[in-house]
């Protein structure tokens, strides 16, 4: 209760101005007041400067506590989502999940007025019903509640127990704690501006961010014509963008009605990945609505599983080692041609719809690239062999021709035949004939350096350019080929091998004609001497 039965407004005496003695209890009086305004001066340059609620908190305890050392005192702050106050400090209780929900009974409608209010009467029984129906309110051992609330909305709740002192609260106690409330509300709502200000700010720079890396990425797309290095960036992209430790791409197969895996990135065994990626190791394909890629690819919507483990759409998740996934259909022209997966995100966060919106945005630039990749590379490349076809290695030798005469440089050609392969098609099939083409045309192709260009010539012939490269460096590197290619081991077959020939510009040919002429007849002079072995025209 306050002293004296009642509240008054503080005021000064007068004092008089004419030169006469001033008197002993006037004197008291200015020097209390000049002590409060003082006490005010401090409260509000201590809490102006703070920015972080619940440093606004304990400064507010703080200054309470120095000025009139308060037995129990305890701040709520009032959460606007759930209509509850939820404790954020107390000098007394341990009890971190405190709260009590707002009610339109008497005391919600008293702490709406703004005004401090004593919530135990004269015998200490609580004046209010919601202290008898929650025993929460009885720990309190609260003597004042004071509201917290600026411009009309309610910020939290200040309670004050018995001073340590057992004198009761004045008017000018309540009023120093009152004005504590009013300047600590003011300085809770410019910190949830901050806060919200600073969010927006995040927001927005996210998006410019996500913007100015969309915009790079459709720009990198349309300078990147091979389709491996182009799947690679995408989905290095993709991983990047939400964080992810690892992905892939799947695109269907119209031949065998499936999704396969196409490019990998983030495993830790990078040998075994490239394996995969080279097309040494073969990954699980999957039918239209098999799996999550599947489902995704057949209903042309995005899947997020945060929790793959006992989930019926996911396949194979202990050996894969996927904990989540993010799966996204790539559609070009209302065609779903396959899917961008990425998994597990770092930090053990969950993906979200933001990583979805990302991601979508990423797969529909993906998607236009990746077809007219495929339309080029379905244009220039064997079917069987993945190699390019023999008029487009005649456009590329002839470029290099015009560049090598103008700048005066070398260049060599090289035929390579498989030894005894109509013998391999004659005992052992066709279809056995067909997998020893692929496998020798997966090997030359890896196995040359970056610059050289191979083709398929026809049948089990090979054509390879060597740019800047003279006849006696352009053997050496024919002879690694050879070497190793004879090691190469295929079930149930004799020990493959092969032969080549070299001829180069200018010495063994001005023109295209003359120079994959003379490479081959040095080939020819190859199986002549034995076979598995290179030779110099």
């Amino acid at each position: 209760m306050i002293a004296g039965g009642g509240r008054k407004n503080l005021k000064l005496e007068h004092i008089p101005m004419d030169g006469s003695m001033v008197s002993n209890e006037n004197i008291e009086i200015l020097k209390k007041r000049i002590d409060e305004l003082e006490s005010l001066l401090k409260v509000d340059q201590v809490l102006s400067s703070i920015l972080e609620p619940m440093e606004i908190y304990s400064a507010m305890a703080e200054l309470v506590q120095e000025k009139l050392e308060i037995r129990h005192l305890t701040i709520f702050e009032y959460q606007q989502h759930t209509e509850q106050f939820g404790l954020v400090y107390s000098n007394d209780l341990d009890e971190s999940t405190f709260a009590f929900k707002a009610n339109d009974g008497r005391l919600w409608q008293q702490i709406l007025k703004n005004e401090p209010f004593p919530v135990n009467g004269d015998t200490d029984a609580p004046l209010y019903s919601e202290f008898h129906e929650n025993e929460m309110l009885r720990k309190l051992n609260s003597d004042f509640w004071i509201p917290l609330i600026t411009r009309d909305r309610i910020m939290g709740l200040l309670t004050v127990g018995e001073k340590v002192d057992g004198q009761p609260y004045d008017y000018v106690d309540l009023g120093y704690i009152k004005h504590i409330a009013d300047f600590s509300s003011i300085c809770l709502e410019t910190c949830n501006i901050n806060a919200q200000r600073q969010t927006e700010k995040k927001e927005l720079d996210k998006i410019l961010q996500n913007l100015s890396l969309l915009y790079n990425i459709g720009k990198a797309m349309t300078y990147i014509s091979d389709l491996k290095n182009l799947l690679k960036y995408i989905l290095g992209q993709a991983i990047e963008v939400t964080k992810a430790e690892k992905g892939s791409i799947m695109l269907y197969d119209p031949a065998i009605g499936q999704l396969s895996v196409s490019i990998i990135e983030g495993l830790e065994d990078e040998e075994y990945q490239e394996k995969i990626n080279n097309k040494q190791i073969a990954c699980k394909s999957f039918k239209p609505g098999e799996g999550v890629a599947g489902s995704v690819f057949q209903k042309a919507e995005p899947i997020i599983l945060n929790e793959t483990k006992g989930d019926d759409q996911f396949v194979e998740a202990e050996s894969s080692f996927a904990h989540s996934i993010a799966c996204i259909p790539m559609v070009v022209y209302n065609e779903v041609i396959g899917v961008i997966n990425v998994t597990n995100k770092r930090k053990g966060v969950h993906f979200t719809e933001v990583d979805v919106e990302m991601l979508k945005a990423i797969s529909d630039q993906a998607a236009v690239a990746i077809s007219k990749a495929q339309f080029r590379e379905m244009a220039v490349t064997d079917f069987l062999t993945g190699l390019y076809i023999r008029r487009y290695f005649m456009v590329k030798l002839q470029d290099e021709l015009i560049r090598a005469e103008r700048y005066n440089k070398v260049l060599s050609v090289a035929m390579a035949d498989i030894d005894r392969f109509k013998s391999i098609n004659d005992k052992y099939g066709h279809a056995t004939g067909d997998e020893v083409l692929k496998a020798a045309s997966h090997f030359l192709r890896e196995n040359l350096r970056q610059a050289d260009i191979i083709a398929r010539y026809g049948g089990e012939e090979f054509v390879i350019f060597f740019p800047e490269t003279d006849k006696k460096s352009a053997s050496i590197l024919a002879e690694r080929l050879r070497d190793g290619f004879s090691k190469i081991k295929l079930d149930n077959l004799p020990q493959l091998s092969i032969s080549i020939g070299v001829a180069s510009y200018p010495d063994d040919g001005n023109d295209i004609q003359s120079l994959i002429h003379n490479a081959d007849a040095a080939m020819y002079t190859a199986k002549q001497e034995g076979r598995n072995r290179v030779v110099m025209f």
